[in-house]
């Protein structure tokens, strides 16, 4: 069965980058993922807020309109929120939430639960990639918004491991342009 739910999610993030046959609504050359690590120097959060919101606003500038997240905890649900914050003041924002497996959220602490639940019903459009948990759902989540991005807005320290380390690499191998606010 989870070898069956594997290959058959393997197959759909092969047609998301497939751009011939990508049935997403919004546009990649407008679209901008974030990426980012679960756990930070959580004394610099105010300081990352403000990195990510100037650096949403440029890409919004820049004509980036789609705002792919994919709602973990940490830097992705601050993404989030931020884009959610600049959506009244900026026309024609829109955040996609980019989920990996449904009940991605079971296992998140209280408030990180709230801060999901709020998102999702405020998200202008929610993706679940994967009915059911497969080893390799997270990274072809971050494969789906790679292939779906014109850029990459990320929180990076360098670490060679994870799935911040994976999605930069992949993006970098793909010519898609990464803002690392670290």
């Amino acid at each position: 069965m989870l070898q069956m739910a594997y290959s058959s999610a393997r197959h759909h993030i092969n047609m998301y980058c497939n751009e011939k046959k990508n049935n997403n609504s919004f546009d990649r050359a407008k679209s901008a993922a974030f990426t980012g690590h679960r756990y930070y120097d959580f004394s610099r959060k105010e300081i990352i807020r403000q990195r990510l919101s100037r650096a949403i606003v440029e890409a919004y500038d820049n004509g980036i309109r789609n705002f792919i997240s994919g709602f973990a905890t940490g830097i992705d649900l601050m993404a989030a929120q931020t884009v959610q914050s600049l959506k009244l003041s900026h026309p024609g924002m829109v955040l996609t939430a980019a989920i990996p497996f449904r009940g991605q959220a079971g296992r998140f602490k209280p408030h990180d639960r709230r801060c999901y639940d709020e998102l999702i019903e405020k998200a202008d459009e929610v993706i679940v990639l994967s009915e059911h948990y497969y080893p390799r759902c997270f990274l072809d989540r971050d494969e789906f918004m790679v292939c779906n991005a014109a850029q990459i807005i990320a929180y990076y320290d360098g670490r060679e491991r994870g799935g911040t380390y994976y999605t930069i690499r992949k993006a970098r191998e793909m010519g898609i342009s990464v803002t690392n606010l670290y």
